[in-house]
């Protein structure tokens, strides 16, 4: 919903649904039954293009770790989550992640501290998310 408010912000926004971590797929619908859509396809958009991913990054470690931790009933994957978010950092230079736990609970969490390892992650406060636009924009 964050997003939805603020689209009129952007020159272009879309927006794609996941449950705790990216696999192969996102979804256009928040029910994430009707709309997937391939993570690898994002190798076309524009390198340019500003990805912002929201989530706590909390979970059991092997949904990030192993290629079968994925939680969707019937998705068989070949590659981890940590693999398909390593991609998605290399493909988008100009990336963050958003969390909306407090930055004082973070690193008690070992998939948080993963995650933050491969986007820059800051906090969903007024605070975070100027900090978070400032890296989006002056990143090289």
């Amino acid at each position: 919903m964050l997003f939805h408010y603020a689209q009129f912000q952007f020159k272009e926004l879309e927006i794609y649904y996941f449950h705790n971590t990216i696999y192969s797929n996102v979804w256009m619908d928040s029910q994430r039954y009707k709309k997937p859509v391939r993570v690898d396809e994002f190798v076309r958009s524009d390198p340019e293009t500003r990805l912002i991913i929201v989530g706590d990054a909390s979970m059991a470690p092997y949904e990030l770790n192993d290629p079968r931790g994925a939680i969707y009933v019937g998705q068989n994957e070949s590659r981890s989550s940590l693999e398909h978010l390593k991609f998605l950092s290399k493909n988008f230079r100009h990336a963050v992640w958003l969390n909306p736990q407090s930055q004082d609970h973070w690193f008690y969490t070992w998939t948080v501290k993963q995650i933050a390892g491969i986007f820059p992650m800051f906090e969903l406060s007024l605070d975070g998310l100027e900090k978070a636009v400032h890296h989006l924009i002056s990143r090289n």
